[in-house]
């Protein structure tokens, strides 16, 4: 008993000690955080499932939580929230075992923390059918304690074959948008001219989440000008309001859709977004909007294995996608770092092209000798 202890201890610290510097630290690979996930499966009993799975949700929750408080919500009321979730879904994996709680949690589609994410960081270019393969592999061997041993070393010795052929560091597919720091300045006024100065004459440009509200139209007047102005197609961030509740979008803003009396054009809609704060459980109605320009995900959406399959699915008519995001709420926490390893890890796996267009910290242009807008 006490050395059964001492392994689920032992797991318990190892998941939050390598989830921070895998989710933060750019130069970390991203599949040291499921190491200890491994463990549980390993050591099968109760005990160790629960503290693996606590281990392995405490960083994202922990993320949630400052997130929420950060827009408002009272911390007093977000916190136990968080710890409450943690602890309920240890007690599921206790139970039923890491693997069916994985998929479960997975099964709910706008639930950030899948640990499917970070088993796609191992399998780049296999896709969707693969890495359902090797998670009903490691739940078959979880559940059935006879393969546990021989089986589980076999699963990770084909995952270390395949990785020391194919897993780099910025494997991900190549995008057609080219990265740009967004210059500083001390008012929206500021900012929307030093954006301007950068922004390529003629071509296209993608800014970042929550740029504006939908009803702000002194704001996307504003922007409007910089579009005619600069005669490029320019994607940006807008908050809209969906039965009450707060909902990201991508409105494409040129000399056509900016022309007097012109409706907003929507390139893209939030599916998923963060359960009532800017979306529900249920993927969002209205959300393929039928605009022109790359894929877009919205924020959460980067995280979310669905919102990747959705796109893997639709076959050649998507190869390339643009996360859009706004992560002032964080303060100094890099949350724009775990959502791009989460992202790219999704993104190689399914070999789609993506790149982050982050509210005051970059924005996207189009690559030099890319074809089109």
């Amino acid at each position: 008993m006490i050395r059964t202890g001492a392994f689920a201890a032992g797991i318990a610290v190892a998941g939050p000690a390598l989830a921070v510097p895998a989710f933060f630290v750019e130069a970390v690979p991203f599949w040291l955080a499921g190491l200890p996930l491994l463990a549980g499966i390993w050591v099968r009993t109760p005990l160790a499932r629960a503290t693996a799975m606590a281990g392995w949700l405490a960083v994202p929750a922990a993320v949630s939580a400052i997130g929420l408080a950060g827009i408002g919500h009272a911390p007093e009321l977000v916190w136990p929230g968080a710890a409450v979730a943690v602890l309920a879904l240890a007690v599921l994996a206790g139970l039923v075992g890491i693997s069916l709680a994985s998929f479960a949690v997975t099964l709910v589609p706008s639930f950030p923390a899948s640990p499917l994410v970070v088993l796609a960081d191992v399998l780049p270019g296999y896709g969707i059918a693969a890495l359902g393969i090797v998670a009903l592999t490691l739940a078959w061997i979880e559940l059935l304690p006879r393969y546990r041993g021989h089986g589980l070393v076999a699963v990770i010795a084909v995952l270390a074959a395949v990785n020391a052929v194919e897993w780099e560091p910025g494997r991900t597919p190549a995008s057609p948008w080219a990265e740009v720091p967004e210059p500083a300045a001390a008012t929206d006024t500021g900012r929307r001219l030093a954006i301007r100065d950068i922004l390529p004459e003629g071509g296209a440009a993608v800014l970042g989440e929550a740029v504006f509200r939908a009803d702000d139209t002194a704001a996307r007047d504003s922007w409007c000008r910089v579009a005619e102005e600069r005669d490029l197609t320019l994607f940006a961030g807008v908050t809209e309001t969906l039965g009450g509740t707060d909902r990201g979008a991508v409105w494409r803003l040129d000399r056509e859709t900016c022309a007097p009396g012109a409706a907003p054009a929507v390139a893209a809609r939030a599916w998923l977004g963060i359960p009532g704060v800017t979306g529900g459980w249920l993927p969002m109605p209205g959300s393929d909007a039928g605009g022109t320009g790359p894929g877009f995900l919205v924020c959460l959406e980067g995280f979310l294995p669905w919102s990747w399959a959705r796109f893997a699915i639709s076959g050649p008519t998507r190869r390339d996608v643009v996360v859009v995001s706004n992560d002032g709420a964080f303060g100094a926490l890099p949350v724009h770092v775990l959502r791009r390893k989460a992202a790219g890890a999704m993104a190689a796996l399914t070999k789609i092209g993506v790149a982050h267009a982050e509210t005051g910290r970059t924005l996207l242009v189009r690559a030099e000798g890319t074809p089109g807008r």
